[in-house]
């Protein structure tokens, strides 16, 4: 008698086991855009002037796949042709500041090939002739 309770409770306990939350549901993020931004978040657009005085920053736009507990996820990209990672552990969109060197400047993202261009002209002495 005792034997058929034990397995009668032990049945319930997994099928209860069975019917919780599932919690190998995790969610992460897909890289959508890369851009140059002003310190105060504003896009660069490719024809904007650039200060070489200010400070400017990498923005990664991205969107967030799945529900449930975030997976810390690597999103490779290259400035001027240089390697960095960006780690996003939840699924807002990250800044990184950066120097930008005269002449063309480009981040791309590494898997998908999106890219952002600015250009920097630093404009040498000049005299004023009357």
């Amino acid at each position: 008698m005792n034997t058929k309770l034990y397995i009668t409770i032990i049945a319930i306990m997994i099928l209860f086991y069975n019917c919780s939350n599932d919690d190998s549901s995790f969610s992460t993020v897909v890289p959508l855009a890369i851009s140059f931004i002003h310190e105060n978040g504003d896009l660069i657009s490719e024809n904007d002037c650039v200060n070489p005085n200010e400070k400017y920053s990498v923005m990664i736009k991205v969107n967030t796949l799945g529900s449930g507990s975030f997976i810390p996820t690597e999103v490779p990209y290259t400035i001027n042709g240089v390697l960095y990672n960006m780690t996003f552990i939840s699924g807002d969109d990250q800044i990184n500041p950066i120097d930008l060197v005269e002449g063309e400047n480009i981040v791309q993202l590494a898997e998908s090939g999106i890219t952002s261009k600015v250009s920097v002209i630093t404009q040498d002495d000049f005299e004023l002739v009357e």
